[in-house]
């Protein structure tokens, strides 16, 4: 492009040339613009298809022989789960069938010795008289030399109807506890 000094020495129809020339250079930069534009567009693309073309999975592809041993790696990893699985699954069927033992009745035939416990006093710290709503039992058994004999303690429950407190004696010390 020429350089023009000043533009106040040209005339109009200069004037209207020069704006010609300059908006044809215009469309004609904006055209090429557009035209590189498009061509780095191209070559960007280009270039992300060779790079996942080259970097992408299928380049990383394993040997027939090498796929094997994973197999044999894995068969033996889902083995020893099962094993697993089924120890722990036996494991609480055995825990379900065992019981507590349980301690049973002494036999009829020894001689039973009644023993009651009741509460000094029938009435409540309130003043109302207490009720009877039930006992405890327990029985000992007592060894005395060539003779057995049971000792039946029988604990009453009262209870006070206003208040609604439990009174109940206390159970007899033994020797040891639970025994």
């Amino acid at each position: 492009m020429t350089s023009l000094p000043t533009l106040d020495h040209l005339s109009p129809d200069q004037l209207r040339a020069l704006a010609a020339q300059l908006m044809s250079q215009v469309e004609t930069m904006g055209k090429k613009i557009h035209h590189d534009q498009a061509i780095i567009e191209k070559l960007t693309h280009e270039i992300a298809q060779l790079k996942r073309f080259k970097f992408a999975k299928r380049s990383e592809q394993l040997h027939p022989l090498q796929t094997s041993l994973l197999d044999d790696l894995i068969d033996t990893d889902i083995a020893a789960i099962e094993a697993e699985l089924q120890a722990l699954q036996t494991v609480p069927v055995a825990t379900e069938k065992k019981q507590k033992p349980k301690r049973t009745a002494l036999p009829e035939v020894f001689p039973r010795t009644l023993i009651l416990h009741e509460p000094d006093n029938t009435q409540c710290t309130c003043g109302c008289a207490l009720k009877r709503i039930g006992e405890d039992v327990s029985e000992k058994l007592d060894y005395t030399p060539g003779v057995f004999t049971v000792e039946r303690h029988v604990r009453g429950k009262w209870v006070c109807e206003d208040c609604e407190t439990l009174i109940q004696a206390p159970v007899p010390a033994q020797i040891i506890d639970k025994g």
